[in-house]
Order: C-alpha cells, then structure tokens, then sequence
C-alpha cells in the first residue's frame, strides 16, 4: 500500500524447503513467456480498467454470417469479462490479507496482463472466439466460488494457508492464458479444426493446466474447510466494491474509495419526494439558478472535473497543516474565544494549484459525516472580463444557497417559504453589500446543529469592488455571530488579498500558502512526467541515472517559486536535455540554474517565428489581452479576419495549440494568455519603454533626417505642402502601417520582430477596426459574432483610450489627426440611417448603458475631436443635455419607431435600449456617472456593461415609458394607435417585469383603439392562459384565428402565426378537458409545412388521444402513426418520442401508451423498435434517403437535451423489456432490462433538470427492487454488492428505495449488524432532525425514520412514530395549543383550569360524536359546549349580582381566570372553524396514494377522517388507497393503467382513518405503540396494528432508540465524524 512505511511493511517468513510468494510469481512470470513467448512485464497495461477496455473493443470473427458471428464473440467477451470481475476480487482479497503474507507487487501486473493478451489481438481470428468461451466459461464458473470473499470484511485474519492457496489457483490462472494466447498463435487451419471438437482434446498442454488449475482450487477448498469460518468470515455487504478498489496501480484508497458522503444524504425533504424536487425547482428559479443545474447531486461537475485532474497523492500536505485542522475543528466555544476562526485563506501566486487544493479540500469536506454541507464556486478565469451576470457574487451566492438547499432539508424549507414570494425578493436584496442577501437565504440559523462549509474559490478572478463586497461580508458580523456554524474558505493570488489587505488584516484568520508547501505535490508531477516519457525509471541504486532523478525532483522544484507554469518550462528544458546524449554535470549545471520560464519560452518562440508570424501572434495577443470580453475561437477567428482580409485555411485553434502555446492556451473554447506571460509582457514593454527615454536623456535619442530639395515649384503651392507637413496631415495620404511585424522590428531597432503587447495600440486598432467594419462595405455574412463585438463595446474602448492618455505611466497619446479621424467616423455612424438599419439585428442584441452613451458624447465635446465636423451638428450635440438629445437623438428616433410604431424591432432588444435612454435622463443619473477606473485588466471595478445597466432593477412604469417616447417622436395623446399600446403589452408581457394584469390592460387599451390588429387578441389568448383563464384564453384566440384568416388582415399572418393559434387552442381545450375539440386543432396544426410545428400539433393528438376514455381509438391511432410508411412514420413516431421524453408528463403518458399496446404485441414491438431508434448513440449525420419529405425530420437538438431524450427513452424501453417481455432481438427480457436501466442511470447522471432527474430516480429504484425481490424469491442470492452500489449512488441523489431494500434484505434474513449499517445514516438524520432547536423541522425527522425503522423490520417502534405522524382528532389537536401568559394572571392557574376544560370539552364531544369521519360536526359540538360554558358562567356572576351573594375571598380571581380558559378555548375553536367551514382542509397530509386513474394521471385520493390506507412496508414512502391497491395486486381494469411502482409481492400495512385516538400529532409528549400485528382477515400481506393500551414517552423512546442505534449525544448533536480528515479516517493514505 502507498500509505505504507518501510517499517510496517510485513516480511514472509520462508519455511524450509517452502517457494516464497515472490519466487512463485516470478517463476508464474517466466513459464507464461515460455509457453506464449510473451512477456508479461512489458509495462503498458496500467490496471484492470485497461484490460476491461480491451475486452470491450476486442474483434470479431471475419468469416461467420454477421448476426452469428457479432453473437459468438459477445458471448465470449462476456465470459471474459465476468472472469475479469472475479479475478479482480480475488486479487483485492489478497491484497487485503497482505499483513499476513505480503503480496509481491507484480500480482495485479502479471494477472492482469496475462487476460489481456488473450483478448489483445490485431484482428479478428476464426475460431478463437470458441477457444475464449470454452476456456474461460469454465475457469468463470470456477472462480465464482470467491464471492465468499466479497463478504469479508477481517480479511486480513485469514489463515496464511488459505492466502497461499489463493496465490497458487491465480499463478494457475495465468498459466491458463498463456496457454490460450499460445492456441491464438497457431495456424489458422489448426484453429478451423479444432471448432469441430474441444478444445482441451488439444495437446499443446491446455488440458493438462485445466486439470492442474481445478487440482490447486481444489486444494484451496479444503484448506478453506478447514480455517475456522468465525475467522475467516464476517459477513458485510459492501466489501464487493471495496475489493475491487483495493488494487493498487498506482491508486490509494482515498482516491478509489469515493463514496457519497454523509452530506450527500441529507434528509428526506418534506413528506415526499415529489414535494421537495417541487419546492428545490421553486427556488431554483426564485434565484435565478440555470434550468440545467441538478436537483439530484451535492456536488458540481467543475469540482469534480477539478478534482479529477489531480495527480494521486497530491494534497497530501494540506491535512497535516494546524491552520487547516484548526479551522475544520474548531468548535463553538473556540468560535466565542476567536470569532474570526471560521475564515481559511487559501493563497499562493498564479499557477501554484490553489484551485486543486481547492477541489481536493471541498471533496474531503463533502465526505465528512453528520450534518455537514458544503457548497462551494470557483469563478473561472474569464470572470474578470465576462459581461455575465451569473458570475457576480450576489449571483453566486444565490447559487451557493441553492446548493445548501439541495442537501440540508432545514435551509430547503425556509428558504423554500421565501422562495414563494418570487425572484424580486432576492433580486431586491443585495444591490450594495450581501448582508440583507443572506439574511434571505435563511443559512447558519440558530439551533440546526449543521456546519456549513461554503468555499470561494477564484477571487483573483473577481474585479476589485466585487472582491471587496465579498470580503466585507465574510469579514463582517453576520458570518462572525455564526461563525459557530458558517465557515468560509477563501482562495485567491497573494497579489489580490495584497489589495484587500485592510479588510483582512481587520480580523485574524487562518492561512495556507501554497507555495510554501506544493513541493511535494510538484515531484509527483515530474515523476509522472518522466514516468509517461519512460525517462530514469527503473534506476539502478548507485547508477548516474539514479543521482539525475534525484536532483531533477530535489531541485526542480525550488528553482520555480511554487509556479506549475515554471515547472513546466523547467521540465521541459530538463527532458530536451535528457533526450541527447548528456553529462550528469550539465544537468546539475541546468538545475542549478533560476528557471525564468516566460523570458525563456518567449523568445524561444520569438527566434522560432517569422516577421509576418510575430505579426499574426501580436494581433492575436491585441484581442485576447485587451478585449473586454473573453474571446472565443469562433469570434477571435473573424477578428483575425477583419484584420488579415484573408480567411486561414488552418483552423486557429491548430494554430494555437501548434504554435503559439507558450503564450496562449484555450480553456472551454475561449483562448487566453498564459499564466505570467501578461504581466512579463508589459512590464518588458515599461522596460524597453524606459530604456528608450534613458537614451533620449543621454543625447542618443533616435532620429531620421532627410533632405528636401524644391525646384520649379510655385512658391504658394511649396507653402501649402510645408504647412501641411509641419501638421503632419500628410499622414492621411502617406500612411505607414506601424503595426506590421517588421515596422515593430526597426522601430525596436533591430532585425528580428518582436513579440510584443501595447494596451494603447490595442484599443486604438479595436476602435479603428470597429469604424472600418461599420462604414465601410458591406461586411462579411461570417463576422456576425465580432460585430456583436464591436458594436457592444466600443464606448468601452473609446473610453479606455481616454484612460490611458492622462495615465502618466502610459505616456501615449493620440495624435491630432487620430482624434478628428474618430470624430469623423462617430459622426458618420450618428447621421447615417443606413448603417442603423443594415446593422439593426446586432444593435438588437446589445445595448449601452449610461456610461457608455456618456462617453460618446464627452468624445464630441473634445474640440480637437470635433474641430472638423459639421458647425451645425457639432453645436447641436454639444448643447443638448443628455446624449439621447444630442449625438444619440437620431438613433434614438430609429429604435422608438421601429419599436412602437411599427413592428422592425423586436420587443426585448428594443425595450432595453429605451430603458437606458429614459435612465440617462433621469436627474438621478445625471450625476457624474463616469466609467469607474480601471483596474488593471481592462475591466471597469463595478462591472458596469451593457448587461449590468443602470435600469436593470427598476420596475417599468408602462405610462411614463408611452409617454417619453410620445414626446421622442412628437406625438399627441390622440395620434397613438392600437400598434403602439400592441407593442407596448408585448414587451410588457416578453419582459415579465410587471403583473399579468398590467399587461392585460394595455393589451386592452390596444383593443379600444381602431383597427386593431389579430395580434392584440393572440396577445390577450396569451395572457389569459399565463394565468390558467383557459375559457377566457379560447375566446380571445378564436377571434385571433378567425380575425387572422379575413383578407386584408394586417399585419398579414404567416402560416406559422395560423398553426400557432391552433396550437395554442389545442393546449386551452386540452387544460379544459375538451379533448375532442383539443385533437381538432392539434390535427390542424399538424397538417403544417413547418417540420417543428408539425410535430407539436402530431404531439398534441397524441397527448389528447392517450387520455380519452377507452383504449381502442388510442390503438388504432398508434397504428397509424406507425404506419406511415418506413421512413415518414418511423421519424413521425421517433419525433413523437422525442417530445415525450421531454414532456412533464411523461410518466403518465409512457404508461398509458403500454397499457393500451401491450395488449397487441406488433404495435408493441413496433414502438419499442422506434424507442430503440430514438435512442441509439448518436452518429455521424446521414442524409435523409431520395424523395424523403425534409419536412417530416424533426429539428435537431443539442447535446444536453439529447442525453436527457436518450436516458428517459432507455429507461422505458427497459420497462418494456421487464414488465411486457419486449427486448431487442436475441436478448434475454430481463438482463436487457437490467442492462437499460443501468446505462439510463449512467447518462442521466450527466444532465439536470425535471425528467432526467425523475426517471434517474425511477431506474435506480426499479434496479433495486428487482434485485431485491429476486433475493426474497430465493432465484438469487448474489445481488447484495449490486444493491449496495446502488444504495450509494441513490444516496447522492434523494432517499430511494434502494438503501431501504438494502437494509430491509438483511433484516429479513436476520442480519441485524448489516441492517444497522446500511440504514444507520437515516436513523443519525433523523434524530439530528428531531434532536435539534428547531420543532417545526420534527416532521421532516419523524418521516424519513418511520419507512427506516419499517425496512429495519422495527413493526413496533415504526408504529410509535405512526403514531405521531398521523393526523389526531382535530378537536383535540386544536385545544392542545399552548395557553399565552397574560399579565395579571397566574399562568400557572390558568394552564390547570384550561386543561381541565380541554379535557372536559374532549369527553363531550367524543360522547356526542363518537364517529371520527364526522369531524365539521365534531368541531361545532366542542364550540357549542364551550359557549353553553361561557352562557353558564355569565348567568351565574348575574345570579350572584342579583342576589347579592358575598363573593369569597379569591373567588374573583377563580372566576377570571376560568373566563379567560373559555375565551382561549373559543379563540382556538374558532380558528378551526373558519379553516374547515365546509369542508376538511388537510394543509399539510402526510400521505398521499402513488396509485392511478384508468387514463394514467395520479391518482387523486389522500388519507382521510373517513376510509382507511394502505403503506408498503417494503418501499420507501409508497402509499396507496383501497382501490389502487385492488389494482396493483392484480385485480385492475383491463383498460385503465398498470401501476408501475411498489410490487403485488410486498406487505402492507393497513392505516387507520385519520382522527383516531391511536394517532396523537407532532406535538404530542406521548405517544401509543403496537401490541401486535395481525393479518388483515387472514390475508397475511396486509397487517393491521392491534394498538396496546399504555402509552410512551417520545423523549424517552427517542433517546432509547438513539441507544439501540450506538448513536451518542455528540454524533446526534454535531455528526459523527465532523471533522475528520482523509489523514485521520484513513492513516493509510497520509500520500493520498
């Protein structure tokens, strides 16, 4: 093992005349070669993984009929790769009983590369596949007796005998693939003859190592019968996996040992699963986090991708650091002495792996146990310069929230509530420091007994304000005062907590410098470098190799600073080196040296290139360093073209990899500098800059000299040219261009071009270049994305040569006849219509914010810029108050009209530009609103852009917006037409920035107008359906349609507005269940040309079909779809399941489509055959064949979608195979099902949202139960590691039904101890739940613990928790509320005398109401009486009064407090009334039926005061009502649909009608337990609970249950293993 010393490391001790175990394997070694001729050392087979992909792409055979021969060698491969799986457990068993003989270090090496030369051949070979199968089924089936190792888990007591029996049957082993590999090697015509007989009739000396192989298993059967089975054997169920990861290639147990952290396994949220994925989507979208996030993981898939690039046993060093321990450890009390404590920094320079640590210290967090949450971001490097909004740190905190609430059910519920106020809630919050955000996000409450990690990684990434709003808030009192609970990790450059160093420094934290100690994670770097390029491996102790390796990894990395980018120059100067013939001394000469990587690997290249080439790269390095937005290669491809002319035929991705790597990289597409090559550029430029000046003050200033020479030249015309001169005007006729290569190269005054940076120059050459393209010819149709380019950010980088002009350090400056070019050119693009208008689709895609409009017009306020324009014009712009009246006045015109006065804009891009103009013009925003400085990187500190305006979160005043633009274009009240009002309510209605109400008012004002157009009653269709008005929403679209379908309708519709009004009415009948006249419109729509409109209105029938009453038409019209012909229906149908996979319905409508088929086997099969089209990987594109109508083939779709269609298709094809017996051609029904449901699992675990989410969980869930009830049948009893893997995976993504059928087939075979372990994690959660500060989180804790104890087979206490979770008597409940104290009054008093009348008002009305469904008439009893109480008590104090009776001494104060007992009393009941005052309403139901109706849809029925439910004890939270069960056990409707959850094999258990008196509520401090449990009128699958008559106390039965669970008080209160470290959880993997 790695984590091993030399000093632990067990010796065999050699028994006379006994072969050692290193002998034996290298004796095993030597026969293989003997017999195969091949070596099994030769090295390029790293592990088991390598085999399994070889077995997997091995060929087939050439000559056999092709079905026949694909089956032949599946077959083989399949024996192969069992024999593969078993060998790998063999060889993890003695791998784990190493103490007791250690394991030689070739084993994995040798087994491993021996099965891989039986399936490494080059091509296919006739007959060998026969000689895999006949061999290797047989050692297979041998093998298969170890699975009794997989449940080991002392392995490492078995007898040294046994071990070494093991050792001998795998030497065996591979002598059995040498032998086969030897078959492989003779000829062809050997092998054909041998297809007519046995292999083993052969005498190439396999059949006798067959016999010798069966001898030695033979043998290690009775050693083993002989070791005592308490020894060598303790059953636990998830020793399978770990064995398998227990081989060590180079791997550690840390790194193979990933399983979901207790994190990963947060609570059941809410009362179903159903409810918690609804309330995560709820504030999902409430923050504003993408669609495509995951609901199902607690991780994301950048830390994963992070994390997966670290070398093994890198990291090692962080676990060891104080700071890091101190920080993970630090507790509460340590908080109160030290609240700064909760801060980790993590820094370093650039490119020293603080984002790899980073990574590794957010997964070791994410498997920490207990109610620990992590959630983390790591702001990419193109954060600095993205225009995206998600990437600001409002924006990521949100995103953090998300994933605290995707794993902590506490946060999920609050933060649930707040969600239901909408996004404005969290958009509101947070504009100027994060406080008042978190304060929303409901994290680190008080009394949740959670630790949250949030880690934020990056920070260098961030502009500076940003950085510093985040940093004041983690430094601030919000986090202090929970510092207890909320810890932060920060990681960032030195250089950019240098800048923060106020805030920091204003508390103490703890801090990990990277540098200081990646040391050691750098020699495993150049051991691996050197490993991959075979260099100094295997270096003789003593040897000249052996002294270079050792001081390449002591020195290498001091010489680099703690810089990766270093190291890597370094090493690549250290392996050149290596690959000639080299003395040691220069080596030692080469390290001894300070590596200078970018000065080196610069002008290395610099030397490499040609002028033109150094060009290319300095215009390259102009985009890339200096535009405002990252660059990616598509857009950088056509700024290289607007500059060359000339389109590369070479892709400038090659180019880039190719060439220019050592100053460029591409991350994700997007190209960027490399780490330090920046800043080395421009600090070379300050020095060449600076030398230059020293020079000049030294009398050598550089000149050029020239003679002029004038004859017979008129003395005016000399005058002109010399005047001209002098003002260097001449420049516009004679132009040098200075930015060519080799103009650089004289003007640095040498030879060789230069690679250099210039911001100045840069911006000056974007600017020129956005001119050129907008002014001049048409431009290209591939330069649409520059164009957006351009067009966004040229006041940018017009402002930025502002900037860098009064920049002292800059010293740069544009000359005169520079500053009145760009004057020219803005009045130009300001006057001329033509270019707005050629231009408007990319206009529409941006806009300017206000300080971008700001500086447009300060650039015409220069007089030297607009010296030469037109007086008029010029005069005009320079008076007007704001740009939109000056220099912006025309364009303002031309968007206004083209928005509101006729239908040229569209409604989103137009309203954004109108909403800055009106900003502009505001008072508010007429103070100084100057782009803020830059800082350093050209981007603007607050992240001012075109998509971070200054209106962004003002809600829109529609009337005030009408009326500025009336007054833009000089309108008059009365002149504004239905159009304007028409498109003001759609980008009212497309912008979702005001209610549906004021939306549906303008499109009511457009209405009232003359003329108006169909599209104000599509609109108003709309409108009314956003709000679920289907009625009001058919009327208005009718008269869309038939208003739309008049001659002389304007605007005139398309065919595609005609079939979206079709589409739309057939989605209003459709929610109105009007079906038929749904299917109308659907099949009008259909009917279409337009390929994508046709689908949805097929989809739509379809839809509508599927859920009419009976199954007949829903038959024939499947038929027809099927029948289209073999390639229109085929797609028609394979689009048709495209939509379904996609649809929220999907369940039910892939239900019902079984049901109705199933009972006609072709159709079946047929729509099985197009599921199995839909869903096949995707290949290379093919063209539809001739006379194939294009329009029929659906729209493509991208690769996310396409994953999530592909999974949800697989997984119902594998229902098809399972439940209906429907499989591919040649495969058993069920492994393919199996088979399905495991790739399903698979790609679905790549891609997020609803559906993927679902039918992730439902394959997981089907794979469990069958394993599990194949087990309770008794066919098999090997599906324990299979269920224990998917128990782990269903972890990480909800509470399924996997880890319960885990826990539930151990205890039903008596395992208890492996019960426990594979249910203890949910009985932990749930007493952390119900232990905690906060009641209102009991419920969440009561109901994942009752289906726990239920799996456990724990009847008798799941019954108490029954007892709790059902609804009592709602009287009893109601008067169970706790008294308020009221001044004046003893409380003490009134709590007696109100119990006593709870209680007597309970008796009265049990008596008069004995029947618990009779609730209403319980509630008006129990008020009846109590005012009967109040009539009572006031005409006795009037009787007294009266009669003058003499009130006794405290008799007041009696009659007082009994006056208020009644009033609290009444208050309550009144309460109650008003909730329920015509009918029971259940707010909050525990349960509900997982049945179905006949159509498919969920079954409506909830638990109720009148009928009683039914609960599977074996499924996780599966409940059903009297009929759904009917159905479900086989009795249901023929034409109603099959219930595809749970199984007719469970128990159940029989619920009783709610408001019993067995069931006493959450609140209750007792609760009734179980007597027995009885069979249901003698059916023995449903139970009924005889209740015993004495009560328990909940305190004391969850504190007993703790104890019978081996939970103590500090793994309730904090987790059980809060802190550990993979150092302290696993001392074997200190490297790891």
């Amino acid at each position: 093992m790695t984590g091993q010393s030399a000093n632990s490391t067990p010796v065999e001790r050699k028994a006379p005349g006994l072969t050692t175990m290193e002998e034996l394997w290298a004796d095993a070694a030597k026969k293989f070669e003997d017999i195969s001729g091949q070596s099994l050392l030769r090295g390029d087979v790293k592990g088991f993984d390598d085999v399994q992909k070889r077995i997997e792409t091995a060929g087939q055979a050439a000559t056999l009929p092709e079905d026949e021969k694909a089956k032949k060698w599946e077959k083989a491969k399949n024996v192969g790769l069992v024999s593969l799986r078993l060998l790998k457990m063999l060889v993890g068993a003695a791998s784990q009983a190493s103490s007791v003989i250690p394991i030689p270090g070739s084993v994995a090496t040798v087994t491993s590369t021996a099965l891989c030369f039986v399936f490494d051949i080059p091509e296919a070979i006739k007959g060998y596949e026969d000689a895999v199968d006949q061999v290797f089924s047989e050692v297979s089936s041998s093998l298969a007796q170890f699975h009794i190792y997989t449940t080991m888990e002392q392995v490492q007591q078995i007898h040294p005998s046994l071990v070494r029996q093991i050792h001998l049957v795998m030497i065996s082993f591979v002598k059995l693939c040498a032998h086969v590999v030897k078959y492989r090697q003779g000829r062809r015509r050997d092998r054909l003859l041998q297809r007519v007989r046995s292999i083993f009739e052969d005498d190439s000396g396999l059949s006798d190592e067959m016999t010798e192989f069966k001898r030695v298993l033979q043998q290690q059967r009775d050693v083993e019968g002989t070791v005592t089975l308490g020894v060598v054997i303790e059953t636990r169920q998830d020793i399978a996996i770990l064995l398998e990861q227990l081989i060590v290639f180079g791997k550690t147990t840390e790194e193979t040992n990933q399983l979901v952290s207790e994190t990963q396994k947060g609570v059941q949220a809410l009362r179903a699963e159903s409810d918690r994925i609804k309330t995560l989507v709820k504030i999902r979208d409430a923050l504003d986090v993408a669609k495509t996030v995951r609901l199902d993981t607690t991780s994301t898939q950048t830390c994963d991708n992070l994390y997966a690039k670290c070398l093994e046993g890198t990291g090692s060093w962080i676990w060891r650091q104080d700071d890091y321990t101190k920080w993970t450890a630090a507790s509460s009390k340590d908080k109160e002495k030290d609240p700064n404590s909760h801060i980790l920094i993590l820094s370093g320079p650039a490119s020293s792996g603080k984002t790899s640590a980073g990574a590794m210290i957010t997964k070791s967090l994410e498997e920490q146990k207990g109610r620990t949450f992590v959630a983390h971001y790591f702001w990419p490097t193109n954060t600095k310069k993205s225009d995206d909004a998600e990437h600001s740190v409002q924006s990521v905190l949100k995103y953090i929230a998300f994933q605290i609430a995707r794993v902590d059910q506490t946060v999920l519920r609050a933060l649930g509530k707040v969600a239901d106020a909408g996004p404005s809630v969290f958009r509101k919050a947070g504009q100027e420091n994060l406080e008042p955000l978190w304060d929303e996000l409901k994290i680190g409450a008080p009394g949740s007994g959670a630790t949250y990690y949030l880690v934020f990684d990056g920070i260098e990434n961030l502009r500076d304000k940003q950085a510093e709003m985040l940093l004041k808030f983690v430094f601030g009192t919000k986090l202090a005062d929970a510092s207890g609970r909320v810890r932060i990790l920060l990681g960032g450059t030195d250089e950019k907590f240098e800048v923060l160093r106020d805030i920091i420094d204003s508390r103490p934290t703890f801090r990990l410098r990277v540098q200081d100690h990646n040391a050691s994670d750098m020699r495993l770097v150049i051991e691996d470098a050197l490993a991959k390029r075979g260099m100094l491996q295997n270096a003789k102790p003593g040897s000249s190799q052996l002294r270079a390796r050792t001081e390449i990894l002591e020195k290498l990395p001091r010489n680099v600073s703690g810089s990766y980018s270093r190291l890597q120059f370094g090493l690549d100067d250290v392996v050149r080196l290596l690959s000639t013939r080299t003395a040691f001394h220069d080596l030692d000469r080469i390290l001894d040296q300070s590596t200078s990587s970018h000065e080196t690997a610069i002008k290395t290249l610099q030397r490499s290139l040609t002028a033109e080439e150094v060009g290319e790269l300095n215009e390259l390095l102009k985009w890339v360093l200096f535009s405002r937005q990252p660059m990616n290669l598509e857009t950088l491809e056509e700024a290289m073209l607007l500059s060359s002319g000339t389109e590369s035929l070479v892709s400038l991705q090659y180019i880039i990899e190719n060439k220019y790597s050592a100053v460029l990289k591409l991350e994700d597409g997007f190209a960027y500098a490399q780490d330090g090559v920046e800043q080395y550029l421009r600090t070379n430029e300050k020095g060449r800059a600076h030398r230059d000046s020293e020079s000049e003050g030294n009398g050598n200033r550089p000149t050029i000299s020239m003679t002029i020479t004038i004859s017979n030249v008129d003395h005016e015309v000399c005058g002109h040219f010399l005047w001209d001169l002098a003002h260097k005007a001449i420049r516009d006729k004679f132009r040098f261009d200075f930015d060519t290569a080799s103009n650089s190269a004289l003007h640095q005054g040498g030879t060789q071009a230069v690679i250099s940076v210039d911001e100045f120059e840069a911006h000056r050459t974007i600017v020129d270049r956005t001119f050129k393209y907008l002014l001049g010819n048409p431009p290209l149709p591939t330069t649409q994305r520059i164009a957006d380019y351009l067009i966004c950010w040229l006041p940018y980088h017009l402002e930025r040569l502002r900037q860098l002009e009064f920049d002292e350090e800059e010293a740069k400056s544009l000359t005169p006849s520079e500053q009145s070019e760009i004057g020219q050119n803005l009045y130009k693009l300001f006057t001329n219509k033509d270019v707005f208008a050629r231009f408007r689709p990319r206009f529409e895609t941006t806009y300017w914010a206000v300080w971008e409009m700001e500086t447009i017009q300060d650039w015409l306020m220069d007089s030297s810029v607009a010296k030469k324009l037109d007086k008029k014009w010029r005069t005009k712009v320079q008076k007007a108050g704001s740009p939109t009246r000056g220099v912006l006045l025309d364009y303002v015109k031309f968007v206004v009209q083209g928005l509101l006065r006729e239908r040229t804009w569209s409604v989103d891009g137009g309203l954004q530009w109108v909403r800055e103009f009106m900003a502009i013009e505001d008072k508010k925003f007429n103070q100084p609103s100057k782009v803020p400085a830059d800082d350093g990187d050209g981007a603007t500190d607050d992240g001012s852009s075109s998509s971070s305006s200054v209106s962004a979160s003002k809600e829109v005043d529609w009337d005030e917006l009408s009326k500025w633009c009336r007054n833009v274009l000089g309108l008059s009240e009365a002149q504004l037409d239905s159009l304007w009002f028409e498109r003001l309510a759609e980008a009212c209605f497309e912008s979702g920035l005001s209610r549906a109400s004021t939306t549906m008012s303008l499109w009511q004002r457009a209405l009232e107008k003359p003329n108006p157009s169909w599209r104000c009653h599509r609109g108003m269709a709309v409108a009314h359906a956003s709000r679920e008005e289907y009625q009001e929403a058919v009327t208005e679209a009718t008269l869309a349609l038939a208003e739309a379908g008049k001659d002389g309708a304007s605007p005139k519709p398309t065919l595609e507005d005609i079939v979206d009004l079709q589409l739309r009415l057939g989605r209003c009948y459709y929610e109105l269940r009007d079906l038929d006249k749904a299917i109308e419109f659907y099949l009008a729509a259909s009917k279409s040309e337009n390929a994508g409109l046709a689908i949805k209105g097929h989809f739509g029938s379809l839809r509508a079909r599927l859920f009419r009453p009976g199954a007949v038409s829903v038959r024939e019209h499947l038929k027809s779809t099927l029948a289209e012909g073999p390639v229109g229906g085929e797609i028609l149908m394979v689009g048709l399941l495209k939509m379904i996979a996609q649809d929220p319905d999907h369940d039910r409508m892939m239900a019902r489509i079984f049901t109705v088929a199933h009972p006609d086997r072709p159709l079946l099969e047929g729509i099985v055959r197009a599921m199995e089209t839909t869903s096949a990987k995707p290949g290379p594109a093919s063209h539809s064949p001739e006379g194939t109508e294009s329009n029929w083939k659906p729209a493509p779709v991208d690769v996310y979608t396409e994953e999530c269609i592909r999974g949800v298709l697989l997984f119902d094809r594998g229902v098809a195979a399972y439940r209906y017996k429907v499989a591919s051609e040649g495969y058993e029904p069920v492994s393919e099902a199996l088979r399905l449901w495991n790739e399903s699992v698979e790609i679905l675990s790549r891609v997020g949202g609803q559906n993927a989410f679902d039918t992730r969980k439902n394959a997981i869930s089907s794979l469990a139960w069958h394993y599990f009830q194949s087990m309770v049948d008794g066919n098999h009893s090997d599906h324990i590691a299979a269920l224990t893997k998917l128990a782990e995976i269903d972890a990480s993504s909800s509470y399924g039904d996997a880890a319960g059928y885990l826990g539930a087939i151990h205890a039903l075979r008596g395992d208890r101890a492996q019960a426990q372990a594979a249910l203890k994690s949910r009985i932990e959660r749930s007493l952390q739940v119900l232990f905690d500060d906060t009641p209102d989180n009991d419920a969440i804790g009561w109901g994942v613990l009752h289906p726990t104890l239920e799996h456990y087979q724990d009847l008798r206490n799941a019954s108490v928790v029954l007892s709790l979770l059902g609804q009592s008597d709602l009287v009893t409940e109601a008067l169970a509320t706790a008294v308020p104290e009221i001044e004046g009054v003893c409380h003490e008093k009134l709590v007696t005398t109100y119990n006593e009348l709870s209680k007597q008002t309970i008796q009265v009305t049990m008596a008069k109401v004995p029947d618990s469904s009779q609730q209403l008439e319980r509630i008006a009893a129990a008020k009846v009486h109590v005012e009967s109480l109040k009539v009572d008590m006031e005409g006795q104090k009037a009787q007294h009064e009266s009669d003058e009776v003499q009130v006794q001494e405290g008799q007041n104060d009696d009659d007082k407090t009994a006056t208020i007992a009644l009033d609290t009393a009444a208050a309550y009941l009144n309460t109650l009334s008003d909730l329920h005052s015509t009918s029971i309403n259940l707010l909050d139901s525990t349960w509900f039926c997982d049945g179905c109706k006949a159509d498919g849809s969920a079954c409506p029925n909830k638990p109720g005061f009148d009928h009683v439910f039914y609960h599977c004890l074996t499924c996780f939270n599966r409940d059903f009502c009297p009929d759904c069960l009917e159905k479900l056990r086989g009795l249901s409707d023929p034409e109603g649909v099959d219930i595809m959850v749970c199984s007719p094999k469970h128990k159940w258990l029989r619920v009783p009608p709610l408001g019993g008196t067995m069931f006493v509520g959450m609140r209750a401090d007792r609760a009734h337990v179980a007597k027995e449990f009885k069979p249901l009128d003698g059916d023995k699958n449903v139970l009924e609970i005889i209740w015993d008559e004495e009560l328990v106390e909940v305190a004391s039965f969850k504190e007993a249950l703790a104890k019978e669970w081996g939970l103590s008080p500090k793994q309730i209160s904090r987790g059980s293993s809060d802190n550990e470290t993979p150092e302290s959880s696993d001392s074997d993997d200190s490297d790891s």
